[in-house]
C-alpha cells in the first residue's frame, strides 16, 4: 500500500513551513537577476522532505515557478549541501511528457525554452544538463541532441549526439541538429 509521504512527517505545521522556506531560499540562484527577487512557488501531488539528508522529492505534475522561470516535470528532486544551500535540482519527465524549462533572459523579447527526459541544474556552475531527447529553442533558433548543456550565465549551448561503442552517432536521427535564423536589420 502506497501512502502519501507527507503523512509520515510527525511535526507541527509551523516547523514544516519553516523547513520548506529554508529549503527554497537558495533556489533563487536558479533564476536570472530579474527573477531572483520574485517569490518561489512549487506545486506537486506529493512532497517528501528529508532535512537531515538534504533531499526533497516532489512527484506528480510538479510545477516550480519563480518570476519568468517555470520548470515542469513528473518528479523534481532538490539536493542541498550541509549548509542547506541548494546544489542541484533534477527534473525528470516521462517518454510521453518530457520535463520542460522556460525563462525570459535579461534584455530579451522571447523566452528561452528547453525540454528533455531529464534536466540536471547545477546551481554553482550556472549550467543545465538536458539529457535524452534534449531540445532547446529561442527566437526561432533550435538545438537538439541526446545531451545539451546550457550555461545560464553565458547563454551558451553545447550539444552532442548519442554515440555507440565506436563513438559514432547511433543513427542519423541521433545526430545534433541546429537551426539558426538570419538576423533581421532593425
Amino acid at each position: 500500500m502506497k501512502c502519501n509521504p507527507l503523512s509520515r512527517i510527525k511535526i507541527n505545521s509551523h516547523y514544516l513551513l519553516l523547513t520548506v522556506i529554508l529549503f527554497f531560499i537558495p533556489i533563487s540562484l536558479l533564476a536570472l537577476s530579474s527573477d531572483r527577487d520574485q517569490p518561489l512557488n512549487l506545486e506537486a501531488d506529493t512532497a517528501d522532505i528529508d532535512d537531515l539528508k538534504g533531499i526533497s522529492i516532489y512527484t506528480g505534475n510538479v510545477i516550480l515557478t519563480q518570476g519568468s522561470m517555470v520548470i515542469k516535470s513528473s518528479k523534481l528532486t532538490l539536493y542541498t549541501d550541509k549548509n542547506k544551500e541548494l546544489e542541484k535540482a533534477v527534473a525528470v519527465g516521462t517518454d510521453k511528457k518530457l520535463a520542460t524549462f522556460k525563462q525570459r533572459p535579461e534584455g530579451k523579447d522571447t523566452d528561452f525554452r528547453a525540454r528533455s527526459k531529464t534536466m540536471v541544474y547545477y546551481l554553482k556552475n550556472d549550467k543545465i544538463h538536458l539529457l535524452k531527447q534534449a531540445y532547446v529553442w529561442q527566437d526561432g533558433d533550435t538545438f537538439s541532441g541526446d545531451k545539451i548543456i546550457y550555461d545560464t550565465k553565458k547563454e551558451t549551448v553545447i550539444a552532442s549526439s548519442k554515440k555507440n561503442k565506436d563513438g559514432k552517432p547511433v543513427s542519423s536521427g541521433g545526430r545534433v541538429k541546429v537551426t539558426i535564423q538570419p538576423k533581421k536589420d532593425k
